[in-house]
């Protein structure tokens, strides 16, 4: 029985959620320049997506002892992966060029498109522009195929440009790397009664290249972009310094073979073939686009227009019984506070780290960063305790992606004060999100009176504007105990750990699922409550999947709110009873929540963790428990808005497609503002009290 069922492919799942992210900039709902930043949240997923993920595909393709059956699939993925995102780019500039700009236009704001015509007083503004900001930096090469030829770097547009000598008109190319660094991608042009214009440097540039090139005739130009291998991997069998390893591998990143070359679809054949023979390109990784590439940068496009065109901006929420009382700590003491980000200030974080720093009864601060914002509050807290004598431990996963080189620089800031610095092992990232402040009682000891912070997200205050996620203070003795275990096992002092309450990956995550989705089978058979809800970022793991198969086929109700990749298949009879939503609104959906029914015996947990097979056995991931009855009955509350939701949800079917939910039109349901308001009558109800 178990041979017939199917799973979703994993890169395929993950484009139909990048899919969905398009369908935002659809949203008539959303104010234009809402509707521009999905555009460009989905340019930006997609980039990251062929640097990481394709890369994968053509080690597998290259490697010469690979099995010839895995390598065809690798490459049959490859295909069925090009033909979606070719797909998806059709209707990507379908809708920038068919909705976008005209809804512009419509607010009176005009964004030059190519062979537009331009008004006589912009083409003497633009001219001017161009000598004063954009000259100076530019650097124009000849293409010449035998010749050596110049490096195109990773993520960097380039305008190809057709010419011809004057002398002898003869055919050149030349290449022009616009120079983002010196001048902005929009420029603002003078305004025209209540009618703004934008224009792209890009043309900027293609409109003055008679004075770059003047010993030719230009032609026309072009742009594209090359996408380079940014994956790396660290042999956790080798002796090193995992420092300067991962420093030199961060460097190779940007002279990492291309996996993809994005032109515009309008360049002619003969120049798309001298390119690719030139820089060494097969024509399978070229994907035609429009006319605008790298468009991650319509987030920076300006709006001239009225505030309403953008989307409103809000304060997070205070929390009434921190601002009344002068010690976090005092409060936390008597009651766990769980708060729900980025509806609720991320500064009460800030706030616990320096009531540590400055409190003579902390003796140490112990936390784990994963990825942190540049210029960091949460780390200038912690150099602050170091600097008032406080034993402060900060274990730093250096592996985490992007943030490579902003997490050694910060390392090395901290060891500067005293900080003690553990990073993480080659095989294994830490993935928790967690923070222990051990503290000092009359009598000497540290664990009945120290506090913790444990999180579905990073500390991280930049992110916590735009990802929701829910970080939960506690003086829990038990979780308090376990978290001190943990940080052993980080340091090199603990290899076999028994908790009493956090589930923990490796050790106890996978055995801790199984027994509680077992638990819910055995009830379903007995005719007894089982339902399960669990809202994840990504559902991978075939093991965890087929768990669920069996509990569907069980009778267990299953429902599921799934951002991302999600390979269990619905609508198949080994699933009939799971259902998965996934929610696309204005914050990302951040958050893990892991509820069990347990005949009405409800347990509800909050993690750090996905159902990925990585997250699951190579990472330290934490899941903790919520034992406060009040808070636990407020997160289900959230996850049946969720669930609710008829306005931002789509429910993924069985082939991959995101089908809309049907708004009621007795009471639309847009889960965040439900959520947004809920957090907002409880603050109201707590401050009046």
């Amino acid at each position: 029985m178990d041979e017939n069922r199917i799973f979703f492919k994993r890169d395929i799942s993950w484009l139909s959620f990048n899919y969905r992210v398009l369908s935002e900039s659809k949203n008539k709902k959303l104010p234009i320049f809402e509707r521009i930043k999905f555009l460009s949240i989905f340019s930006s997923n997609l980039e990251e997506f062929y640097k990481i993920r394709i890369s994968e595909y053509r080690q597998t393709i290259a490697q010469e002892n690979n099995e010839p059956e895995l390598k065809s699939r690798a490459k049959a993925t490859l295909y069925e992966i090009n033909k979606e995102v070719s797909r998806q780019m059709q209707d990507f500039f379908f809708i920038f060029r068919d909705e976008i700009l005209p809804e512009l236009a419509r607010n009176n704001i005009i964004l030059y498109q190519g062979e537009q015509p331009i008004i006589e007083m912009h083409r003497a503004f633009i001219r001017n522009y161009f000598y004063d900001e954009i000259f100076p930096f530019l650097q124009p090469v000849l293409i010449l195929k035998d010749d050596i030829s110049s490096f195109l770097r990773d993520n960097r547009l380039y305008l190809v440009i057709k010419l011809y000598k004057k002398s002898n008109a003869e055919l050149c190319y030349a290449l022009i790397k616009i120079p983002f660094s010196k001048v902005p991608r929009f420029i603002s042009l003078p305004s025209i009664g209540e009618t703004h214009y934008l224009m792209f440097i890009d043309d900027a540039i293609g409109y003055n290249l008679d004075i770059v090139f003047p010993g030719f005739i230009v032609d026309s130009y072009y742009s594209i972009r090359i996408s380079r291998d940014a994956d790396f991997s660290i042999d956790p069998h080798r002796n090193y310094d995992l420092v300067k390893e991962i420093q030199k591998s961060v460097k190779k990143r940007k002279t990492g073979r291309a996996n993809r070359m994005v032109y515009n679809h309008r360049m002619p054949a003969d120049m798309l073939q001298y390119l690719c023979e030139t820089y060494h390109i097969p024509e399978s990784q070229c994907i035609p686009a429009g006319r605008y590439l790298t468009l991650e940068d319509l987030i920076k496009l300006p709006n001239p227009g009225s505030p309403s065109l953008s989307s409103r901006t809000f304060s997070p929420m205070r929390v009434a019984l921190f601002d009344r009382s002068g010690s976090m700590f005092k409060v936390i003491k008597n009651q766990d506070i769980l708060l729900h980000y980025p509806y609720q200030s991320f500064d009460y974080l800030i706030r616990f780290l320096t009531e540590a720093a400055y409190d003579p009864k902390v003796d140490e601060i112990k936390i784990t960063q994963y990825r942190v914002a540049e210029e960091s509050a949460v780390v200038n807290a912690l150099i602050t305790a170091a600097k008032n004598g406080k034993r402060v431990t900060v274990f730093v996963e250096l592996k985490a992606r992007f943030d490579e080189e902003n997490n050694i620089a910060t390392s090395e800031r901290m060891k500067k004060y005293g900080i003690k610095i553990i990073y993480s092992t080659p095989g294994l990232k830490v993935h928790a999100k967690v923070a222990l402040i051990l503290r000092r009682s009359e009598r000497g000891e540290n664990i009945e009176k120290s506090f913790a912070y444990l999180s579905t997200g990073n500390f991280n205050e930049k992110t916590a504007k735009i990802y929701s996620d829910m970080g939960l203070f506690t003086y829990n003795t038990t979780l308090i105990q376990d978290l001190n275990l943990l940080f052993n096992i980080l340091e090199g002092k603990t290899a076999y750990p028994h908790f009493e309450q956090l589930i923990v990956s490796p050790f106890n995550m996978l055995s801790s699922l199984k027994e509680k989705i077992a638990r819910e089978i055995e009830l379903a058979r007995q005719g007894k409550q089982a339902y399960l809800i669990l809202k994840m970022n990504g559902l991978q793991d075939e093991e965890m999947i087929r768990l669920l198969y069996d509990a569907s086929e069980a009778g267990v109700k299953i429902d599921l709110i799934i951002r991302g990749i999600c390979c269990l298949v619905p609508n198949q009879p080994y699933s009939r009873n799971i259902k998965i939503i996934r929610i696309i609104d204005k914050f990302l959906e951040h958050t893990r929540i892991w509820y069990f029914n347990s005949d009405g015996k409800e347990e509800v947990f909050l993690s750090s963790a996905d159902w990925m097979k990585r997250n699951l056995s190579r990472r330290i991931e934490t899941a903790f428990p919520i034992t406060n009855e009040q808070i636990k009955q407020k997160i289900i509350k959230i996850l049946r808005l969720q669930l609710q939701d008829n306005t931002q949800a789509c429910i993924i079917d069985e082939n991959l497609q995101n089908i809309p939910v049907v708004e009621n039109s007795e009471k639309p349901v847009r889960a965040q503002q439900e959520i947004y308001e809920l957090l907002k009558n409880e603050a109201e109800s707590t401050t009046h009290i």
